[in-house]
This record gives structure tokens, C-alpha cells and sequence, in this order.
């Protein structure tokens, strides 16, 4: 190939293999530039506990906490940080203010752009998404550093988010992010799915509370995308790893924060985070000015195009909906340029290429092996025999309770002798029978149909083979056979007993929480035992029990074996 020509920008001739090797930390651990950050050796403890994790216990670490309903929002955090607050903006999930820190002993005003998820869970439409962009110029022309906080489950999806462009106002953000010319420090504080979180991560760093989790698409959403996977939303969570832990390793955030929402101990963790991180973005971009000249060059053609705009440079700014700089005074200088810069370097690190053999149905690599079907055949039962365990009472419908007295007393009269005049004043016995039983059957389907709705296919058909197969259901144990829950549980989670041992293995994530005597302590008895019942009653109509290796120093009946 010839020589490059010369109007070519060598800034952005250089892009590509700079990303490659670019990187904030140079040579250095992330924990050793940036305060309050976990060291690689405590990240590396807590991905071998992860991946040593069946799914469920896997769900519980990471994805469930930041479900919780009681864990603080984006307002609540900066209220702990314990700093003066101004110029607050409270619109909804949308909650902005600027904080003022120590740095080295020179107070600094910061701007914060965040979701709070005590509103609406987090979740933006159309209007919080136009409404931060503004925000964060505004932030940018006063040489304000920007945070932001992502904890959404994503974004709004409805039909009148969608009818007013909720997908321009996203992009926009997204724009407007990565054209602002001031550091941006983007902090994951819980959920981070989907084109909710998407623009606030677009940040020179990228970090994330432990509990928090990222994904460019929710677990629930795309477990729908591989259904055919037999792949459960659980399952997809662990496959793609979503955890802060499993996001480093990937490379696909820069540092975990050693904080979670409400420790107030470690709270001083995520102020110094804050502080330290700007200051590290600072600090990185003044020594790459100083070892690329190109950027120099590079600031100067956008002061000739400043100064000498074309048509058509007039014409894209005049339609365009960023905030363009049109005063000396807002014009960013040399560093702003760098800060651009080395955000997009960083974004596109982030960004992994694949080839056609690695991608979708091409790939080599199998797909594990899904329990979407059978998890869902187990939770349906779980209903289904909780119900059985507490039927409900017909004496308190209406409708059932005239229906099953009518049904009685035509069952009654069953055996009466009538004759013509009887008959025909209060009808034939065993018609008045049939029309009775027609009666039950309908109102109490009606009822049930209605009280299960999207269930009600499978609990039905699981009602018809309940009663059909009386043998089997003879076997089923009921609430009222166990006596003294909580001392049965307490003897069963300190047993050695090879026995109870392979039983309680048996027993679902859920289930297996019955036998912490914590968790004993806190629950009350009608709880306990129903849990307990729908557990043993799902493990005695999967495989048979009967072991006799594990069962050989035990005295049972023929009937009991």
C-alpha cells in the first residue's frame, strides 16, 4: 500500500491497534490506581466460589440481591456519601444532583446522572432519557466530571414509550455520553440490563458494586430468545455470567467496588472510588497527550473547522440534537478532546469480534445441556400439591356451598321410594342425582379454573390423575403428619445418616434452606410444614427411595421399604 494522504487523521488511523492494547491502568492492578476497589486475588476467590455454584445458589448470590425491594436506590447512596448536595433534579426514576468532594484538599463539584429504583424500579422512558442528555451537557460545559448510577431492569418497553421514540432518546444518551469532553466514571449499583443501562455505561471507567449485574439483554428475555434451548432464564443468567466478578474477567468493566448499598461501614469505599477514579482518568489522559502528539494535531483541525466551518460542517450542526459548543468559552480544550478519545479507545476495547463459525447455530460450542421443562414441571407440582395440602374451603364460596349441599342431598335420596305424584312434584331420584353431580362438576371446575388462570391446564389435569390413581395418591403425606415440625427439621440437618443425608440432596435450593437452624428459628411452624410436606411429597413420586446400601443398618418394614 502507498503512503497514507496526508488530510487523513492520523488520531483515528491509529484507533484500532491503540484499542487493542489500550487500557487506564497501564502495567498496574486496577486496586493499586483506584481506592476502595477489590484486589485481582479476592476477585479470583469469589469466581471459584461461582463457578463451584449450582444454579440456584448461583441466582441467589448475584442476581437475587439486587431484587430485593429493600435494597436503598441511587438517592439513598448519594444521601450515605455524606457530602454537600446541590441543584438536585428529581424527575421519576430520574435523579440528578451535583456533589461537591475533597480532592487533595481542593473541593470539586461532581455531576450525577442516575437511576433510581425506588421510582418505577429504575426504569426510563423516552422523556428521562432526553432529559439526562441535556443534563449531562450541561454537566460537560461547566467542566463537571460525570457519574452515573445504572439500576434498572431496563428500559421502558410499552407502547407509548415506543410511540414517542424511546429508541432515538436512548441512542441520543448514548451520543451525548460519549461526546461529552469531561471525564465520566459509570458505577453498576445493581441491575444493569438491557438499553436502560446501556447509555450510562458509555464511560471512560467502568465499575460495579459487588452485588451488581450487567447484561446487554435480561436473563428473562433471553431465555425467551432460546426456548428451544430447553434453556431456563436461571440457567442462561449462569451461562453468560452477569455477576460484577464473572463482568471482569471478561474484561467487560475495569473494577469491583469493595461496597454494596446500605453498608454504611464501607461506604468511604465508594467515596474514595469516586474521587480517585476521576483523578486516574485525569492522570492517564495527561500523559497520553503527552506521549501522542497526534492529539495535538488532531485539536488544532477542530479549531480550523471551528473557525471555518463548511457548508456542510454548518449544515449537520444545525440539524443535529447534540449540544454543540458554539462560544470560545464552552470550547473544549486540549484535554476534553483526549477524554473523547480515549472513551471511545475504551468502548471499543470492550466490543469482541466473532467470526461466521463462532456465532449462533455455526458455533462449535456446545450448548449445555437446559431444565427449563423440568423446572417448570416442578414448580407447577409444587403448586399444585400445596394446594392439596390446603384445599379450599367450599364453605366460604357461595356458589359451591349451595352446589355441594344440593349434590348431598340428592346423594341422600338416592335410595327414596317415590311414586308418580312425588316424582313428578319433586322429580326422579336419580335424575335429581345426575343433574346434581353435572352442577358440582361445573361450578367447581369454574371456580378452580379461575383461581389457578395460566396455571389451570396442568393443575386440572394433574387433579384428574390425582383422583384416577388413588393408590399412588394413598401414599402422599399431609400436613397433619408431622407432628413437631421444627424439631423433626433440627434432627434432620444435624443427621450423619447416609440415608437422610441422599434425601436431603434430594430436596430443591428452596427446599434445602429448612434445614439452617437459623432459618428454623425464624419461620413459623404452619410455614415449615407445609414447605416440608410439598418436598417430601415431590421427592415420593420422582424415583424410588429404596436403597439398600444406604438403608442397611436400618429396621424397616416390607411395607415401609
Amino acid at each position: 500500500m502507498g503512503q497514507q494522504p496526508v488530510s487523513v487523521d492520523q488520531l483515528y488511523l491509529n484507533a484500532e491497534s491503540l484499542a487493542k492494547d489500550f487500557s487506564l491502568f497501564p502495567r498496574k492492578e486496577p486496586a493499586s490506581v483506584v481506592k476502595g476497589l477489590l484486589t485481582e486475588q479476592q476477585i479470583e476467590m469469589a469466581l471459584e466460589n461461582l463457578r463451584n455454584m449450582e444454579v440456584d445458589a448461583y441466582i441467589a448470590a448475584t442476581v437475587a440481591p439486587t431484587e430485593e425491594s429493600t435494597r436503598p436506590g441511587s438517592k439513598e447512596i448519594i444521601a450515605a456519601l455524606d457530602v454537600p448536595i446541590h441543584n438536585e433534579v428529581e424527575n421519576g426514576p430520574l435523579y440528578c444532583a451535583e456533589l461537591e468532594f475533597d480532592f487533595d484538599g481542593q473541593t470539586r463539584r461532581i455531576g450525577f446522572i442516575t437511576q433510581n429504583r425506588a421510582n418505577n424500579t429504575g426504569v426510563w422512558g423516552p422523556e428521562h432519557h432526553n432529559a439526562a442528555a441535556k443534563i449531562a451537557s450541561s454537566y460537560a460545559i461547566r467542566s463537571m466530571p460525570i457519574v452515573t448510577f445504572m439500576d434498572t431492569p431496563g428500559a421502558d418497553p410499552y407502547e407509548e414509550a415506543n410511540a414517542n421514540n424511546q429508541a432515538h432518546a436512548i441512542s441520543r444518551l448514548i451520543a451525548e455520553l460519549c461526546n461529552v469532553d469531561v471525564p465520566t466514571l459509570g458505577i453498576i449499583i445493581g441491575q444493569g440490563y438491557s438499553g436502560g443501562a446501556i447509555p450510562l455505561a458509555s464511560s471512560n471507567l467502568l465499575l460495579s458494586l459487588r452485588t451488581g449485574v450487567f447484561n446487554t439483554i435480561h436473563p428473562k428475555s433471553l431465555a425467551n430468545l432460546v426456548r428451544r434451548y430447553n434453556l431456563s432464564w436461571q440457567e442462561c443468567a449462569k451461562f453468560v455470567g452477569v455477576s460484577s466478578y464473572e463482568l471482569y474477567k471478561q474484561g467487560n468493566i475495569d473494577g469491583i467496588v469493595d461496597y454494596d448499598p446500605g453498608e454504611e461501614s464501607k461506604i468511604e469505599n465508594l467515596k474514595n472510588t469516586i474521587v480517585t477514579g476521576i483523578s486516574s482518568i485525569e492522570n492517564s489522559t495527561k500523559e497520553f497527550v503527552a506521549e501522542h502528539p497526534e492529539v495535538i494535531n488532531h485539536y488544532q483541525r477542530n479549531l480550523n473547522r471551528y473557525f471555518n466551518p463548511s457548508d456542510t460542517m454548518s449544515a449537520v450542526h444545525a440539524s443535529s440534537t447534540l449540544k454543540l459548543r458554539t462560544s470560545p468559552t464552552e470550547w473544549p480544550n486540549v484535554f476534553g478532546v483526549a477524554f473523547r478519545y480515549l472513551r471511545y479507545l475504551g468502548l471499543r476495547r470492550r466490543i469482541k469480534s466473532t467470526t461466521t463459525t463462532q456465532y449462533g447455530r455455526l458455533a462449535e460450542t456446545e450448548i449445555p445441556e437446559g431444565e427449563l421443562s423440568q423446572r417448570i414441571h416442578r414448580e407447577r407440582r409444587a403448586a399444585f400439591l400445596g394446594w392439596l395440602q390446603d384445599p379450599d374451603k367450599v364453605l366460604y364460596e357461595d356458589s359451591l356451598n349451595r352446589a355441594w349441599k344440593n349434590f348431598q342431598e340428592k346423594r341422600e335420596a338416592l335410595g327414596a321410594e317415590r311414586g308418580r305424584i312425588a316424582q313428578f312434584i319433586f322429580g326422579e331420584p336419580q335424575a335429581n342425582f345426575d343433574t346434581s353431580r353435572s352442577e358440582i362438576c361445573l361450578v367447581a371446575g369454574l371456580h378452580l379454573y379461575n383461581r389457578w388462570k395460566a396455571s389451570a391446564e396442568d393443575n386440572l389435569s394433574a387433579l384428574i390423575e390425582h383422583l384416577g390413581d388413588t393408590e399412588t395418591s394413598s401414599y402422599f403425606l399431609s400436613t397433619s403428619d408431622v407432628k413437631d415440625v421444627k424439631g423433626l427439621l433440627k434432627s434432620l440437618s444435624d443427621t450423619d445418616d447416609p440415608f437422610r443425608k441422599a434425601l436431603k440432596q434430594r430436596f430443591s435450593f428452596e427446599g434445602k434452606k429448612l434445614f439452617d437452624l437459623s432459618f428454623i428459628e425464624e419461620k413459623n411452624a404452619v410455614f415449615l410444614v407445609a414447605e416440608l410436606v410439598s418436598e417430601l411429597n415431590l421427592i415420593l413420586e420422582g424415583e424410588s427411595l429404596y436403597d439398600e446400601t444406604l438403608l442397611a443398618n436400618q429396621d424397616l418394614s416390607e411395607a415401609t421399604k
